[in-house]
């Protein structure tokens, strides 16, 4: 479980701990701020596609040897991304980087569903996604602290040590989980008709727009969030920072508490229960919206609702990754890969939203996400309908 927590934890903080540095990082690279936004934006299309590509792959060729040299390959890209002598070589090596721990979060969610079946595959990916959800608050703070005693190298200098310890991690304890009879034959053609053939199966098809409409939902919340704060409620970085570390706590607290409820309740009703707070949440953030046009009303309102809706996230999120893995459980690596690529993409696309609809007032913020929580319930409501397959996991002791 260690290595499977750094596997699929290394992503945030690798995303997240040296966007402080930017502007250092424009500066001694002499180079534009576009640029250095470049590569984070690499490093986000390198996980996406990490999962994408070899998520499939290891349906053929097994996980671990994937899995070993994915992590060799992020520590010593992250050491060449500390020794980059242009923002070129850096936009490169970080695009590697991505796709290597990219790589450890389709893997590591597959290797899950190698071992383990059921409630038990989803308390596993309970306690793996509490960790992981710790990321964004933990990244930045670590980035800082790391950044008053060294500059942006010396943070790919940490990402590196992280990569050393992530693949020690590995050797020692990830054996092959998908032994040679049950993989599958046929090159990237027969990998591509996997995929078709998953997408094509309604169970899987349902659970993965639930997922990515959640999903969202979820992050018009973090792309949108800190403009409206700080521009409708006049809220100041240092303040808006505590309210997203707040949020960010309880979804780790939920994410906890799955890993507690899940063998009593199923992972079927926690999503329905998560994805019915954020909903409901959402819904009564529209109705502030529309009556407090101005944002006069106490901070605390919206950031209590808001607060809901994370943490409602933190049941959906691990439950929605269980169920769905288990669908797909007949290619385990191609079902992460859909979960990982088009969860990622739904995110990426949404994420400008907020700055596209305007951020004046909170009312288009809280218009999006009630689209795509309500939305997502509905899908919810077609995959419960009668007929429909993986009835299972919706009941204890699935």
């Amino acid at each position: 479980m260690v290595a499977l927590v750094l596997l699929t934890g290394v992503g945030p903080f690798a995303t997240d701990a040296y966007i402080a540095a930017l502007p250092e990082l424009r500066r001694s690279l002499h180079t534009s701020a576009t640029m250095a936004q470049l590569t984070l934006t690499a490093f986000i299309i390198g996980v996406a596609a990490g999962q994408l590509l070899l998520g499939p792959v290891s349906d053929i060729r097994g996980r671990r040897g994937i899995v070993l040299v994915s992590t060799v390959s992020f520590a010593l890209l992250s050491l060449l991304c500390a020794a980059a002598p242009t923002a070129g070589v850096l936009v490169l090596a970080r695009l590697g980087q991505g796709i290597a721990a990219g790589t450890g979060v389709a893997l590591g969610r597959a290797m899950v569903t190698d071992v383990w079946q059921g409630d038990r595959a989803a308390a596993r990916f309970g306690s793996i996604a509490s960790v992981t959800f710790l990321g964004p608050v933990l990244a930045p703070a670590v980035g800082g602290v790391i950044l008053d005693h060294g500059t942006w190298r010396t943070v790919f200098l940490a990402l590196t040590g992280l990569g050393a310890a992530m693949a020690v991690a590995a050797l020692v304890g990830l054996p092959e989980t998908l032994p040679a009879h049950r993989r599958h034959d046929g090159g990237p053609r027969a990998a591509l008709a996997r995929m078709a053939g998953l997408l094509r199966d309604r169970t899987v098809l349902t659970n993965l727009v639930v997922l990515c409409l959640a999903i969202a939902g979820f992050f018009t919340y973090i792309g949108g969030s800190a403009f409206v704060f700080q521009t409708a409620y006049r809220v100041d970085e240092s303040r808006y920072t505590l309210i997203f570390a707040t949020n960010a706590a309880g979804m780790a607290a939920a994410g906890l508490l799955f890993r507690v409820l899940v063998r009593r309740a199923g992972a079927g009703r926690l999503r329905a229960a998560g994805l019915a707070a954020s909903t409901v949440a959402t819904l009564v953030l529209l109705v502030v919206a529309l009556v407090d046009r101005r944002a006069g009303g106490p901070l605390a309102v919206p950031w209590t609702l808001l607060a809901v809706v994370v943490a409602g996230m933190g049941l959906t999120l691990p439950a929605s990754t269980a169920l769905t893995q288990e669908a797909g459980r007949r290619s385990a690596g191609t079902t992460a890969a859909l979960q990982g690529g088009l969860g990622f993409l739904a995110g990426a696309l949404v994420t400008p939203l907020t700055g596209l609809l305007g951020y004046a007032t909170l009312l288009p913020m809280a218009s999006a996400m009630a689209v795509f929580f309500v939305a997502a319930c509905a899908m919810l409501v077609l995959l419960a309908r009668p007929g429909a397959s993986f009835q299972a996991l919706h009941s204890p002791g699935g």
